[in-house]
């Protein structure tokens, strides 16, 4: 009599180790863990939503990720921005919040009114010295954006007592305004994640580059240091282009199993791939914003941050 012994060895399905944990009541700064939003003014539509990890849900901790979008129906302008609480600092989904709030606030009431009006005149005309005059404004109003949210930041850390590190989050925003069949769009990047302008033909503009560091994981956080940089206009971008569709901002929780590394970032390929993705996403403004939060929750291996997106189109 033969017999042959074999061992089996069946290995669970990842998706279903994740534990999904409620953080503690009395935990500071609650955050919801899903959140979305859209808007339709004319041809502008515009949806986001952030989405609390599987990493967070697992630790029983609250989403760090935030975003803001505003637009201003008498200029035309639209206003995004999404940011990263650093996940080592405790308090930084509260960072993240107030940046996005404070400074999102700010450029929409710079973009409002006559001074909106004034630069859409030069974007308009867009001669040498209106792109100039442009540029010096962006470089402006994104430098005060950035000012604001750092002081108001320190003014929470310093009522809750709190080190203002542990506030720490990453910035990336945009403005734009359509006019006729063009877009302008200026870009403000500190820290990871992406901002990236797509056309129907597969190009992507990358706005600005990613602040990556020795090792992964590591970024620039919003601080006075950043502020006072001589090199800090260097973070800013702008354009004007007649074949754009798409304008996106991400953290880096759907940068990074999207592109993988910095030359991924900028391949018109994988951009293409993520704008067919979002395009039945997106077929209904009304509930776009809905249906990207549950878009927010692919699988991916090995990345399971905070995802958060915001996107015009």
């Amino acid at each position: 009599k033969c017999e042959t012994k074999q061992l089996f060895i069946i290995n669970p399905d990842p998706r279903s180790l994740w534990k999904v944990v409620e953080p503690p009541t009395d935990a500071p700064y609650p955050k919801s863990h899903l959140d979305a939003a859209g808007l339709v003014r004319g041809d502008i539509r515009i949806a986001a939503a952030s989405r609390r990890g599987r990493s967070h849900e697992h630790a029983g901790s609250f989403r760090d990720d935030d975003f803001y979008i505003n637009h201003c129906q008498e200029t035309g302008w639209s206003v995004m921005l999404v940011a990263d609480g650093a996940g080592s600092a405790v308090n930084s989904r509260e960072g993240s919040r107030i940046a996005v709030k404070t400074a999102g606030d700010y450029l929409l009431n710079q973009l409002s009114g006559v001074k909106g009006v004034h630069l859409k005149q030069h974007i308009t005309a867009w001669e040498g010295s209106d792109q100039q005059a442009t540029i010096n404004a962006m470089l402006h109003h994104f430098k005060q954006a950035a000012t604001l949210a750092v002081n108001s930041i320190q003014n929470e850390a310093i009522c809750a007592e709190q080190p203002v590190k542990s506030y720490s989050t990453t910035l990336l925003a945009t403005v734009a305004l359509r006019t006729d069949n063009e877009l302008f769009a200026a870009a403000f990047w500190l820290g990871d994640g992406a901002i990236g302008a797509h056309s129907p033909s597969g190009k992507v503009r990358i706005l600005g580059n990613p602040d990556s560091g020795e090792y992964a994981g590591q970024t620039r956080f919003l601080d006075q240091s950043i502020i006072a940089d001589p090199s800090f206009s260097g973070r800013i971008s702008v354009g004007k282009w007649n074949d754009v569709s798409h304008l996106i901002l991400m953290t880096d929780g759907v940068s990074d199993p999207l592109f993988e590394t910095d030359n991924g970032l900028r391949s018109d390929e994988k951009w293409t791939r993520l704008v067919d993705e979002l395009n039945p996403v997106l077929t209904d403004a009304s509930i776009a914003p809905e249906r990207l939060g549950d878009w927010l929750n692919f699988f991916s291996t090995g990345n399971h941050d905070d995802r958060t997106i915001a996107v015009l189109w």
